[in-house]
Parts: structure tokens; sequence; C-alpha cells
């Protein structure tokens, strides 16, 4: 499983245009371990495997092992997502009609960061930031 499962983590990141510093940093752990998940020379726990599931915007059974665990799902997945990210659609960053902004390294980490979070804990960050716009503006 790990092979299978570090090619899918690999691809997603790089989907989600984040580094393995950034998931490494919303884990709490070191970047090297991150790579070890990567690789496939480890595998994560199941709690941090639900972690990088929301860092990754993805339901956690998708970074669980297919039925028959073929490299071609992997290659599905990602051909699926390129087909969708090609230039000049309305997901594609580099669009003149994209509705989606380039983000700062600080700001895929924060994003990152944010997708660990449990439901309540998402709405006081919400919150938080509503107060710092309120200030902003008085």
């Amino acid at each position: 499983m790990s092979k299978e499962l570090g090619k899918k983590l690999s691809m997603l990141r790089n989907n989600s245009e984040l580094t393995q510093k950034n998931i490494a940093d919303a884990l709490h752990l070191d970047r090297s371990t991150y790579a070890y998940y990567e690789r496939g020379t480890t595998e994560p726990d199941l709690k941090a495997l639900v972690k990088i599931a929301r860092i990754l915007n993805v339901d956690p059974a998708e970074l669980l092992p297919s039925r028959d665990a073929e490299e071609a799902d992997v290659a599905d997945v990602t051909a699926d997502k390129k087909s969708k990210n090609r230039k000049g659609s309305k997901t594609d960053p580099r669009s003149k009609n994209s509705k989606i902004y380039s983000l700062s390294p600080e700001e895929k980490r924060l994003l990152a960061m944010y997708r660990t979070l449990d439901e309540d804990d998402r709405q006081k960050v919400v919150e938080f930031t509503d107060t710092l716009s309120v200030e902003d503006n008085k």
C-alpha cells in the first residue's frame, strides 16, 4: 500500500500546488517525515491520514488503497485533474478569467493548517478574521 499511497499523496499535493513543507508544517511534522510518506518508506497513521485528506481537500477514502490496487487508478485521477486545469479554464490560475488567485507560500501554509482544524476551530478562525476586518474599517 505504501507505494500506491505515496503516489496519490504526491499527485494530489502537486495538483493543490502545495509543498511537502506546507503539509508537514500543518501536521506539525518534519518535512522529511512527510517525504517518507510520499516515497512509500513509511505510512501515516489513520489520524494523520485524515488530516492530510483535509489539507488536500479530498475524501479520506480516496487515499485508501483501491480494491485491485492498480497503478492505473492514480494515472486516471491525474488525467482527470489535468483535463480540468487546462490553460484558459475557470479553475486555472493562469487564466485571465480565473476565479482562483495564486497563493503565496505563507497563504498556502495557512490554508493547509486551516484544513486540519475541526469545524468548531474553523468557526473561531472565521470569527477572528471577521473581527480583524471590522477593526480595519474603523
